[in-house]
């Protein structure tokens, strides 16, 4: 028996008491020889995860369409012509514990950056008078296979990204001091090794209903969001999939789950199986949202429409909170984290 501590939990941390009879024949936590030899191909099967229950067939992926009247096509500037709406002026009512500002933040499970803005937005959530919900999207990688042909698009098609982005990510990491690694298994099935101009199927995307791992965790982020605890699901089950904390973080999720007071992972998943609709219709309107701040990034904050889109654009985004009265919750509420290494000084 292993004992781990979750970050960010309905109380300051949660023990789980961590078992693992059930994997012995099983080829998880995948090896590096294992994926070469067995998962390396389009054609390759992922192998059956106990940990991950049967799931509902896969909706479209596809983005929707932007609004023509996107937020960043209102204010589009190019330093010439005038723009259609000009800069908007920060909210003047009070900010209380009883009427807090309002604020989004579109959120993929794949996305480490995402992560890496974790701690910060659960502090901020926990301990100032803003009340953040976050918003369930899909990965750009899936997404962007249209059905599953082809490789993964948008920033993913640049050469330098993917490698500099596994670099940054660990660095970024530890700047905040916040434990990090990518994630193994990856929460997309996309080929990421050998990153080599001679990998012919180098960043090919499998399709969605190959997927083994981001619709599961997605609708059940999609599900915690219905229930309003959508930033406790990411506070409990992210650093899992992130964080270097176990071995093989599917078979940890179920437990992290339940760890959420007011969260039942066998009454989720009941629910996800016998009302997909529902659960799907979450994440498809978070793309919406995403799309009418005019973005399709993440970790995307929005505030009063306005994207700020990135982890690096978190202190950006709370000035601008600040401009609009934000201050500081009479008792910090669940969940709840340490304070963040690098919090800006006077907060």
């Amino acid at each position: 028996m292993r004992i781990l501590t979750i970050l960010g939990t309905a109380s300051v941390c949660a023990v789980i008491a961590l078992t693992s009879p059930a994997w012995a024949q099983s080829p998880f936590p995948i090896t590096p020889e294992y994926y070469d030899e067995n998962l390396n191909s389009e054609d390759s099967t992922w192998p059956d995860d106990p940990a991950v229950p049967a799931m509902p067939p896969v909706p479209d992926t596809d983005d929707p369409e932007p609004p023509a009247d996107n937020w960043l096509a209102q204010h589009y500037w190019d330093g010439l012509h005038t723009p259609k709406v000009g800069p908007q002026p920060p909210l003047t009512g009070i900010v209380s514990d009883t009427k807090p500002l309002k604020a989004d933040v579109i959120w993929s499970m794949r996305s480490p950056y995402s992560y890496l803005a974790l701690q910060r937005l659960v502090w901020l959530n926990s301990n100032y008078n803003v009340d953040i919900t976050i918003r369930p999207v899909l990965p750009v990688a899936v997404r962007s296979t249209k059905g599953g042909s082809g490789k993964a698009g948008g920033v993913f098609a640049l050469w330098y990204k993917l490698p500099f982005t596994m670099w940054d990510t660990v660095r970024t990491g530890q700047f905040h001091g916040i434990p990090f690694k990518w994630a193994s298994p990856d929460p997309i099935w996309q080929n990421i090794w050998p990153a080599s101009p001679d990998n012919e199927q180098y960043e090919y995307v499998h399709p969605p209903e190959k997927q083994p791992y981001i619709v599961w965790i997605t609708r059940l982020g999609c599900y915690a969001m219905l229930q309003d605890k959508s930033i406790d699901y990411v506070a409990a089950v992210s650093p899992l999939i992130w964080g270097d904390m176990v071995d093989h973080w599917p078979a940890h999720v179920k437990d992290a789950f339940n760890s959420i007071e007011g969260l039942d992972y066998d009454t989720a998943i009941e629910f996800i199986q016998t009302k997909p609709d529902e659960v799907d219709k979450c994440w498809q309107d978070n793309a919406v949202i995403q799309a009418t701040a005019g973005h399709g990034g993440v970790p995307l904050m929005i505030f009063e429409g306005e994207p700020f889109f990135g982890q690096d654009r978190f202190e950006e985004f709370l000035w601008r909170l600040r401009q609009s009265g934000l201050t500081m919750r009479q008792e910090p509420i669940a969940p709840f984290v340490t304070k963040p290494l690098r919090w800006p000084d006077g907060l």
